[in-house]
């Protein structure tokens, strides 16, 4: 007994034209069935359903038009079981592997579902043939062992749509799903070759290929610029226009296709043209007046919805931009080093901006000089660099565009009012900066030069801090016979490199040696521009044969003569000469210094003992008389001398002091001199969490290490 069901199948492979010949497949099949009510809804979620087969099963695909007693039902079925579709609370419109297909399916059709079986995939969707809603049951068919279903009432129809599109789907679907939906459709009601929709690129003032279908392919992603041969012009008309023969009339955007004729419609919404929607054949003269008309309804009818997703598309770029400029500005605020700045520039340029970029910063004589290059393609880089020199200025102006490939802009680096150097950047041939992509990159050549601007400062400090380091300390320190030297220099802060501590060792001839060990008050550059003043007066007097009482006498009074830029200092200052075989004569000055410890290693266990007398610091009394103190000391004895940041190192109430300089002495008992430097430093910068604040110096002599020659008499 017949059922009265109809069926009629045909199979496509897994490739981009399945999805036209099904459409026409199902078009002629409900043409034949006397169903062009359904002819358009039908036809459209044909596509939908082959499309997301191609697209996600990627098998060859069963497609089965069946007409039923009250309803016509679509199957695609395909080889990928494996495959779920997400369907449900869960299943996001636009997201996930499904695609698009599902959401259209789910407007157009009054019930839907997905099919899983052990070989095969089905999706089906039905729409009602009579006017009450389709009931519970699942189309008829073998049970499967797994099935998802999704039914809606019909709509009643809101309005005509050239496309027998509905806008609930179109307002759901991401932008580039919703503008090839538009332009498939569009293709499909022309029978056209080829179709595009141009959309408006406002962060580049130009018009993008934004969908394609057909022949049209190629050009996706291609743009144009306002009143180019098939783009609207600055005073767009908003009537179609027709091009009879693009031989005779080309439009550059279509050169190379195998076009023509063509027609377009402008897609205008608030009085604004906001695109182009065209169709294209491969004959001429294949368009009449109306079918301009026509697809001038299609495009005034999708223009809302594609205002609206471009709107939303354009938002969330200009989002993504500012969060470029937030990255880029903690990016180049992370340092202080000129040579890191410099190449993170072009780094943060590269290739999100430009494809190359050249960064020209100007020496003392305000000349330009190329301090970094970079290209997306390291290949060109040695041609790029050599472009970018030859470009180089010679006065105070500014650089001229590289003999080199690419959309050049020029952008000053200016920073506090002055500008520091030029920043060269390159684009793509046909894609020059532009409006809101062009203020993007103003806003990062701002960001770059007052980071390039502070970097400089910060070197130019740090070179004058090493200048000053290179003052307070010696070059190289002298190699004295049996004697072991260690030292150890630690200024306070993160990026000061030279403080008010210094120490010295010097040859004064006759088998004698000098030594010094100070510490001006404060912290800084100040404080080490005194500190350099001080040991090279002390050096240069006590080389010239003035002891050392009478030297630190005059050092004194240079100091008090320099008034209120004056600062008072302590040192221990001293010489050292072997009298004997087994014995060292030590002279010295304790200038408001902490007197120096004295280890004798030959008697483990004695703690270190202080040698020296505490006299008046320099530059506070103007007329002071010092003592001269004489210390024998036996061969393997440790002469160790700290400055103040050593025995003052807090760590809350508790300080450093004595006994924790004892203790590391105790210790390196059998280290060398320069270990135990080390081993000192280390304890009190361990001592406390929080950075020293102040300065530290350490000066280590262990006497009696090789052989010793007595000092001539």
């Amino acid at each position: 007994m017949s059922t009265g069901v109809k069926t009629i199948s045909r199979r496509f492979e897994p490739a981009p034209t399945s999805v036209s010949e099904a459409r026409r497949f199902a078009r002629t099949v409900l043409a034949d069935w006397g169903l062009e009510d359904l002819l358009d809804d039908a036809v459209l979620l044909t596509s939908e359903l082959v499309t997301n087969a191609v697209t996600h099963a990627g098998t060859p695909m069963t497609v089965a038009v069946v007409r039923e007693k009250d309803r016509l039902r679509i199957d695609v079925f395909d080889q990928h079981p494996t495959r779920v579709l997400p369907v449900g609370a869960n299943a996001r419109p636009g997201a996930g592997e499904h695609g698009r297909g599902l959401l259209i399916t789910s407007a157009l059709s009054t019930a839907w579902g997905v099919e899983y079986r052990k070989d095969h995939k089905r999706v089906w969707a039905a729409f009602a043939l009579v006017e009450e809603t389709i009931g519970a049951e699942a189309p008829a068919g073998d049970s499967a062992e797994d099935q998802n279903v999704r039914r809606r009432a019909p709509a009643s129809p809101a309005g005509q749509d050239p496309l027998g599109l509905s806008g609930l789907a179109l307002n759901q679907l991401p932008l580039a799903d919703m503008l090839e939906l538009v332009v498939e459709q569009t293709r499909d009601r022309f029978g056209a070759d080829a179709a595009y929709l141009l959309l408006e690129d406002e962060m580049e003032d130009r018009f993008v290929v934004a969908a394609t279908s057909g022949s049209a392919a190629p050009i996706q992603g291609q743009g144009v610029r306002r009143g180019e041969a098939g783009a609207p012009s600055l005073k767009a008309s908003f009537r179609p226009l027709a091009i009879g023969d693009l031989r005779a009339t080309p439009v550059e955007l279509l050169r190379g296709l195998d076009l023509r004729s063509l027609v377009t419609a402008p897609v205008a919404f608030d009085g604004r043209v906001i695109g182009t929607l065209a169709v294209a054949l491969a004959e001429p003269a294949g368009f009449t007046t109306e079918d301009g008309a026509q697809l001038q309804r299609i495009a005034d009818w999708a223009a809302p919805s594609v205002d609206r997703a471009s709107t939303r598309a354009a938002d969330t770029e200009r989002r993504a931009w500012l969060a470029f400029l937030g990255e880029s500005s903690v990016m180049l605020a992370g340092s202080l080093d000129l040579e890191t700045t410099t190449a993170m520039t072009g780094q943060i340029i590269v290739p999100r901006l430009a494809t190359w970029c050249g960064i020209y910063l100007n020496d003392a004589r305000e000349q330009a000089r190329l301090q970094f290059a970079w290209h997306a393609d390291e290949h060109q880089l040695d041609a790029l660099e050599k472009a970018l020199e030859d470009a180089a200025p010679d006065g105070r102006e500014a650089p001229a565009e590289p003999d080199f490939p690419g959309e050049v802009a020029i952008l000053p680096l200016e920073a506090r009012n002055r500008i520091i150097g030029w920043l060269t950047l390159g684009r793509p041939v046909g894609e020059p900066l532009r409006r809101e992509r062009l203020l993007v990159a103003e806003s990062v050549s701002r960001r770059a030069a007052l980071a390039i601007d502070n970097a400089r400062a910060h070197t130019e400090l740090q070179d004058i801090g090493q200048s000053l380091q290179r003052s307070l300390l010696p070059a190289v320190l002298p190699e004295i016979p049996g004697v072991d030297i260690g030292v150890g220099y630690e200024p306070t802060g993160e990026f000061n490199d030279a403080g008010g501590d210094f120490y010295d060792i010097f040859a004064l001839g006759a088998g004698r040696w000098g030594f010094m060990v100070g510490d001006v008050c404060g912290v800084g550059p100040e404080a080490a521009a005194v500190a350099g003043m001080s040991r090279h007066t002390v050096r240069a007097l006590m080389r010239a044969g003035i002891p050392i009482a009478p030297t630190l006498e005059r050092l004194n009074a240079a100091i008090c003569d320099e008034g209120t830029r004056g600062r008072f200092i302590t040192m221990v200052c001293g010489t050292l000469e072997v009298t004997a075989a087994s014995r060292f004569r030590l002279r010295l000055v304790c200038a408001g210094h902490p007197p120096p410890f004295l280890v004798t290693r030959s008697r483990p266990g004695v703690p270190a003992r202080r040698v020296g007398r505490p006299q008046a610091l320099l530059g506070v009394i103007e007329t002071v008389d010092y003592i001269e103190e004489e210390v024998t000391v036996a061969r393997g004895d440790r002469l160790v001398v700290v400055t103040d940041g050593v025995l003052e190192r807090r760590a809350g109430e508790p300080m450093f002091e004595e006994a924790g300089v004892e203790a590391v002495l105790a210790a390196g008992i059998g280290a060398g001199a320069q270990a135990v430097a080390d081993r000192l430093l280390r304890a009190v910068t361990d001592f406390c969490t929080t950075p020293p604040s102040d300065d530290m110096a350490v000066l280590v002599l262990d006497l009696g290490k090789g052989a010793v020659s007595p000092s001539p008499r």
